[in-house]
């Protein structure tokens, strides 16, 4: 959607700036009545490692901060990140919904762990300033673990039963947001242990459709260009 309202920002001259294009992209998903939050175009937007705050209220204005992104730039330490294709796909309106709807129920439960959430981000944030990879991989193997108090769908039995065949290799992994896109993000303990991972999930993929997908850290965020 970010991709689309950009483009036309460009062929229309509409001016619309990378802030302008995220908060059109979250009416956007309204109109389509996907329930999508607020956050997730920054990320696509926006280049690089950042951490992204709003204030409360109707108008999420974000504020960026952006974190060092040595930890892509080691040749060791990419070598040892993976990023892995299901092929175990979900709707998340309705789990959004739920959440959301807990939260303005005051659910305790809930509540507790969207508070627990956002102080772990505040420290995740720190890690990616050490730059420690095995830090940051138990980082992220914590942000999964309350993704999943907050949503068990996180986590479905196919996912889990990938994740304990290659646990012994791994610092941390956690599916992307609320796991929709069908991705599964790997930080192996080594360049060894990944490829050993590679193996292991090559040789009992989950569907044909499963499959190991290169990737890098965008410099640049979206571009659009004309010709």
């Amino acid at each position: 959607a970010a991709t689309i309202l950009g483009a036309l920002s460009k062929f229309f001259n509409l001016g619309w700036n990378h802030i302008e294009i995220g908060n059109r992209t979250l009416i956007l998903e309204q109109m389509l009545t996907s329930g999508g939050g607020w956050q997730d175009q920054y990320g696509g937007i926006l280049p690089g490692i950042k951490m992204i705050e709003t204030l409360p209220g109707f108008d999420q204005k974000p504020d960026v901060k952006w974190l060092p992104s040595m930890v892509f730039r080691n040749p060791e330490e990419k070598a040892s990140m993976l990023l892995y294709y299901t092929g175990i796909t979900r709707v998340a309106n309705n789990i959004l919904s739920e959440i959301v709807r807990g939260m303005f129920l005051n659910s305790g439960k809930r509540l507790n762990i969207l508070h627990k959430l956002f102080y772990h981000t505040k420290n995740f944030g720190e890690m990616v300033q050490r730059g420690n990879y095995h830090e940051i991989g138990a980082m992220v193997d914590k942000t999964w673990r309350l993704n999943q108090a907050l949503d068990s769908g996180t986590n479905p039995p196919e996912i889990a039963n990938m994740r304990s065949l290659i646990e012994d290799y791994l610092v941390g992994g956690k599916l992307p947001g609320a796991g929709g896109g069908g991705y599964l993000f790997l930080m192996a303990k080594d360049p060894k242990a990944a490829l050993k991972i590679r193996e292991l999930l090559m040789r009992n993929a989950p569907n044909p459709r499963a499959r190991f997908v290169d990737f890098s850290l965008s410099e640049t965020g979206m571009e659009v260009s004309g010709s």
